[in-house]
């Protein structure tokens, strides 16, 4: 029995409708990225390893896990996009050619997870990134296009939850505080958190596990880690955000599951999605371009995920785009049929055929199950006389008309139903 190969697990076949929404979703996400003056940037799926170790961090999960690694070298499929937009910036010397910048992209990326919904081996992030400047309003408008292009897709129900780390000392007496806080509960969390409260206590709030989850929502987590110019920031950005009329809830256990992240963090949610919440994510990493080999420069993005945007707005119905089918009742009537398919197409109307040489009956059931508007029938009679049939889908009525007046008659029809 010859085999019949199945997709990957934890990738997915967009096909129609789902195709079509894919289109929608990313079309509808560009055109407000024109609007907030981000430009578009397609980098390589491909990056080298060392460069996730330095800004996401050896610690999480990422990069101690998750990674698709090319055998005996030193390159992965890349698992998120901001590192790779960073390694863009720097290599192509964008820092001597100008002091700030906004970029987009929209792609696949790749993580080796057990898959589940909402969780993907490959998926699609939709991001930002705005690099050069560290004031809190920068901050506000990247959650709002965040948030502005979660509702133009469709999603209904949504929340924001928002926290600040602080500058990287005010971070780093966040860890230690945690550290402390955990004394003696070490050994009722996961063999992961166990880990993770030696190597970078802060990843334990990644965890999953009911029991962990548990023991960390006890922690008193208050903000008296934060500077005053940090604790000042925050405070600002949360009354823009209140002028902005966008919604939050500020969450002192959000720490995001990147390393690069300093100061504002925030998490885009639904409880539609089950316990993979999460549709998007970001804030600020305002010593990552510094990791990384260049000046230290303030920067801000976030991602979205876009698999999971299109699981909050099933079902799909698809609208159809074709407007014009052309039939044929006589096989001998075919080649001119297909000849005045291409000239509607030459004339920008969306036109079908069929190719199987079905009954008119059936050519007309056809037209109906694509969606056509009207339907051109050519028969032997009709091309004697120079003209066509056209029959209006949705009234059930037809009328001749001349081939030579074809195109503007269907042109002024359409017209008219839009």
């Amino acid at each position: 029995m010859r085999k019949i190969y199945s997709r990957i697990r934890g990738t997915t076949d967009f096909y129609p409708p789902l195709s079509s929404f894919f289109y929608k979703v990313t079309q509808k996400a560009r055109k407000l990225f024109e609007i907030f003056g981000y430009k578009e940037v397609i980098l390589p799926l491909l990056e080298e390893e060392s460069l996730f170790r330095r800004s996401v961090g050896e610690g999480s999960d990422i990069v101690s896990k998750q990674m698709f690694k090319i055998e005996s070298q030193d390159i992965v499929l890349r698992p998120e996009g901001t590192a790779g937009v960073v390694r863009f910036y720097l290599e192509n010397g964008l820092p001597k050619k100008g002091d700030f910048w906004k970029f987009f992209y929209i792609g696949p990326m790749f993580r080796g997870e057990r898959p589940q919904k909402g969780r993907l081996r490959q998926f699609h992030h939709i991001g930002a990134e705005a690099i050069g400047s560290d004031n809190f309003y920068l901050d506000g408008e990247i959650i709002n296009l965040a948030l502005s292009i979660v509702k133009e897709t469709g999603v209904s129900s949504f929340s924001l939850e928002i926290n600040s780390l602080g500058c990287r000392e005010d971070k780093e007496k966040l860890s230690i505080k945690v550290k402390e806080l955990m004394k003696g509960k070490e050994s009722m969390m996961c063999s992961n958190c166990q880990k993770r409260l030696v190597v970078n206590p802060l990843r334990i709030f990644d965890c999953k596990q009911q029991e962990c989850q548990r023991i960390i929502s006890s922690l008193d987590l208050k903000d008296e880690y934060l500077c005053q110019r940090c604790k000042q920031e925050f405070s600002n950005l949360l009354s823009l955000l209140k002028d902005l009329n966008i919604e939050y809830k500020y969450n002192p256990y959000l720490v995001r599951g990147l390393d690069y992240y300093t100061n504002t963090v925030f998490e885009i949610k639904s409880s539609q999605l089950g316990s993979q919440d999460a549709i998007g994510a970001g804030g600020r990493y305002n010593d990552l371009i510094y990791n990384l080999g260049g000046k230290k420069t303030p920067s801000v993005g976030f991602a979205l995920g876009l698999e999971r945007i299109l699981l909050l707005i099933e079902p799909y119905q698809e609208e159809s785009s074709l407007k014009v089918f052309v039939a044929y009742p006589q096989p001998s009537t075919f080649p001119q049929a297909y000849h005045i398919l291409n000239h509607l197409r030459k004339n920008n109307i969306a036109a079908e055929i069929d190719y199987k040489g079905k009954s008119l009956k059936a050519q007309l059931k056809y037209s109906q199950k694509l969606g056509a508007l009207f339907t051109v029938i050519l028969g032997e009679e009709e091309l004697q006389q120079n003209c066509a049939i056209v029959r209006d889908m949705n009234k059930a009525v037809q009328k001749k008309v001349a081939l030579e007046e074809l195109v503007p008659f269907l042109k002024d029809s359409l017209s008219s139903l839009s």
